[in-house]
Order: C-alpha cells, then structure tokens, then sequence
C-alpha cells in the first residue's frame, strides 16, 4: 500500500510538472519571442494589436507583451501619414498627422531606445496619439529611409 501512494503522489507530481511546462513553453512563445513577417496580413495576433501597424509596412517584427507591444517595420511617410489620420481620427473630425509629428529628442538621436533596439537617427520624427481606450501610441519614423518603431501600450 505504501509503494502505491508513493507511486500516486509520484504520477501527480510528473503530470503537474507537464502542465507548467506548457503553459510556461505557450506564454514564452507568446510574449516572449520576436516574430518576423513579410506584411501585416501574416500577423496572427488578435485584431487589436495588429490593426496599430499600417496595412502596408513590410519586413515587420514585433514583440508582444502582456498590456504592450513593439514592432519595426519599413512604410512610406506619405502611408504611415493616411494610416494614422485614418485610425487616430476623432469621430467626424479630419485629423492631419503630417502637421502633428514632433522632431525626435535630440539626446536620443545615435541611441537605441525600446526593446527592440531602434536607433533615432537625425531624420526621426515622432507621431504620439491615445487611443479611445486609454492606450497610449508613439510611432518613430525615419523620414529617410521608411524605418519605423512603434510602441503601443493597452489599457
């Protein structure tokens, strides 16, 4: 009898040990990894992070964490611009994204800022809107050469 409850308590032991491995393994693949795509439309991720990038930035890679995400990706100012007067317009207002970009900070210019490493170049401008939820987004574009970081936060 006593064998047998060592044996029990032994296969309830490995069982929970499995469990927590998967679910370690499946949150580890979901927050933390970067996943690389060639358009918006390989993104598996749920509507809400996915509709942030706009519908034609390429070579994007993004990092997904519990209440944010971060991605880079290459888009023309002149889409970036129509994506985000689109999407961060007020209901029945127009709103000009071209007029509403700030110059980036000059102490971060030549530095990495974010988790994926993005470095402000000179020709950085920034668009920085909040979301009817709360979320707060900033979008860093590099005027030059399409690059683009983004960081969206969720509420």
């Amino acid at each position: 009898m006593k064998q047998s409850t060592s044996s029990l308590i032994l296969k309830v032991c490995v069982v929970i040990l499995a469990l927590t491995m998967v679910f370690t393994l499946t949150l580890f693949r979901i927050y933390g990894v970067d996943t690389h795509h060639a358009s918006r439309d390989s993104i598996w991720w749920p509507e809400r992070g996915r509709n942030l990038i706009p519908p034609t930035a390429a070579d994007i890679t993004l990092r997904r964490d519990v209440l944010d995400h971060y991605a880079t990706y290459t888009v023309s100012e002149k889409d970036l611009n129509a994506f985000l007067d689109k999407h961060f317009a007020r209901p029945g207002e127009a709103l000009d994204s071209f007029s509403e970009r700030s110059s980036a900070n000059p102490k971060n210019i030549g530095n990495a800022i974010g988790p994926l490493g993005w470095v402000v170049t000179e020709d950085t401008v920034v668009y920085t809107y909040a979301a009817s939820n709360g979320g707060a987004h900033s979008y860093y574009h590099d005027t030059k050469t399409g690059l683009t970081y983004q960081s969206s936060a969720y509420w």
